[in-house]
């Protein structure tokens, strides 16, 4: 059985003995716990607001009721972003989650945020299939999970939904400390694999991947820098007999499906923004599909009525929580923005709260573009705001490393591939992504002064980069490292308030990363 693309909107012609049925695929992917509609710059200027996993689920149930043969599927990431997941450890979001109506999910990266112990007992109360093939406890044949696939026969269509995560993406973006003890193995082995199990017994294969480039993490959306889902069409070329591929991990939206050999790559971006709704027509026998109709639809929160059972039990989760996450911890003038190529308002802020953190002989902070997940409004900075913005349960950490170390790591940001390193005060860098491997860092210094190879600079940063995460591997060869023990980016942050530390000027505006090109 094969997919037969044709152009979106367009209807397929059927003989008129051929009986035809709508099957309609909705899909998300990288929800990262934005379970209540918010503002991103981005869209509408940033005026209304977008998302709401309430709203979602109205509009699932919608579809469903219009058709019984529709399916509700995720490609990972649902774990970790505002509070309500990083002070439940995803346990909130797993109860939220039971009330949409999913049909099956598989795992992200950020599901192991918290150890894979605790994927294991969140997801185990999951009300819905949770499919993964690929992760695999070391030097053993057991898996992590029981369930590689799982068949959903709706209206006399079996779909089979398959799970899996990519190497790369596992291993670069998963903390080493969290995966201890299990590893992800060949993703495209692995889907042959399970193709080849379901052949003759589905109508449809569809593979949930998380895999891929890791997501940007910016105000300005996708235009700071230029992602793709290269990898997610590649895996495609390179198995038989896999109808749709539907991945995460890039927060890149496909407003079309990608074509690749007879298979359809779908996408959509992060945080519930938009939702996916593929129709295809069905023809019983032979057994034929094609595309009828596709939206990559935005999802506005004025234009939905939440849907009162999820939003219930968002509201219950939010009672629990209020006393906390309200507290005010400062006042800021303006909205505390991220960026991917550059340093931001909010990168400074957080090395420089870890620099003051990690006590006065440290000379530089580091932390990762990637690990600051959400703006905070201009007026009051609340504990959620911060713990929403700096979700992590990454430590302090400080080492000592060379001048050439830390040139090294700048080299591997001013990449992209990560994104920048964001830098405390009295860092400077300015680099050229235009140039070769190796030569794109133009000037770095400290103080005004220029970093020295030879100099050994005692430096904080968090444990996922200490760590080697987001491929910034040279961490793991500083010396006299020192772990907080529980303490968090967040803490920093909250903590640099307390002791009397306000928002600068020079922090909110200052370019310490700029790429000259």
């Amino acid at each position: 059985m094969k997919l037969k693309m044709l152009a979106v909107g367009v209807l397929v012609s059927l003989p008129f003995w051929a009986s035809a049925k709508d099957v309609t695929i909705i899909y998300t992917n990288d929800l990262h716990a934005h379970v209540e509609p918010y503002k991103v710059p981005w869209i509408a200027d940033g005026k209304r607001d977008i998302g709401g996993w309430a709203n979602i689920t109205t509009l699932v149930k919608q579809e469903k009721a219009k058709n019984s043969a529709t399916w509700f599927l995720d490609a990972g990431d649902y774990f970790t972003g505002p509070y309500i997941s990083s002070l439940t450890k995803g346990k909130a979001i797993i109860d939220i989650m039971n009330t949409m109506q999913f049909d099956a999910v598989t795992m992200g990266n950020h599901e192991f945020d918290h150890g894979w112990d605790n994927t294991l007992l969140q997801l185990s109360q999951a009300k819905f299939p949770v499919v993964q093939g690929n992760i695999f406890y070391q030097n053993s044949s057991k898996a992590f999970w029981d369930k590689p696939y799982t068949i959903i026969e709706k209206d006399g269509v079996k779909i089979g939904v398959i799970g899996l995560h990519g190497v790369f993406a596992f291993d670069d973006t998963v903390s080493a400390a969290t995966r201890v003890g299990i590893e992800a193995r060949d993703e495209v082995k692995w889907l042959q694999r399970y193709i080849d199990e379901l052949k003759g017994k589905v109508d449809l294969t569809v593979a949930l991947i998380h895999e891929g480039v890791p997501a940007r993490q910016s105000s300005q959306g996708s235009t700071d820098v230029r992602r793709a889902l290269d990898k997610d069409i590649q895996t495609a070329s390179q198995v038989k007999g896999l109808d749709i591929l539907i991945t995460g991990h890039a927060h890149v939206g496909t407003p079309e499906p990608i074509k690749v050999g007879d298979t359809l790559i779908l996408s959509t971006d992060s945080g519930g923004i938009d939702v996916g709704k593929l129709v295809l027509d069905y023809k019983e026998k032979p057994h034929h599909f094609a595309v009828k109709t596709f939206e990559l639809k935005t999802i506005f929160a004025d234009e939905w009525k939440p849907d009162p059972q999820t939003k219930r039990v968002i509201d219950g989760w939010n009672e629990k929580l209020d006393k906390v996450v309200q507290q005010t911890v400062a006042q800021s003038p303006v909205e505390l923005t991220r960026a991917y190529g550059e340093s931001s308002s909010l990168g400074n802020l957080a090395t420089d709260a870890l620099l003051v953190a990690a006590g006065k002989d440290t000379q530089i902070a580091l932390t990762n573009s990637g690990g600051i997940r959400n703006e905070i409004p201009a007026g009051a900075v609340t504990m959620g705001g911060v713990i929403s913005t700096f979700p992590f349960p990454n430590e302090l950490v400080t080492m000592k490393l060379t001048g050439k170390q830390l040139r090294s790591l700048m080299e591997h940001g001013a990449g992209l591939s990560n994104g920048v390193l964001q830098v405390s005060r009295g860092v400077e860098m300015k680099y050229d992504s235009s140039k070769p491997v190796g030569q794109r860092v133009i000037t770095f210094t400290l103080n005004g002064k220029a970093v020295e190879d030879a100099t050994v600079y005692l430096v904080a940063t968090n444990s996922f980069l200490a760590d080697g995460g987001d491929g910034f591997t040279v961490f793991t060869e500083g010396t006299a490292r020192n772990t907080s023990g529980g303490y968090y980016v967040s803490n920093a942050v909250v903590d640099y308030f307390k002791k009397g530390n306000a928002l600068t000027d020079e922090q909110l505006k200052g370019m310490r990363v700029k790429d000259v090109k």
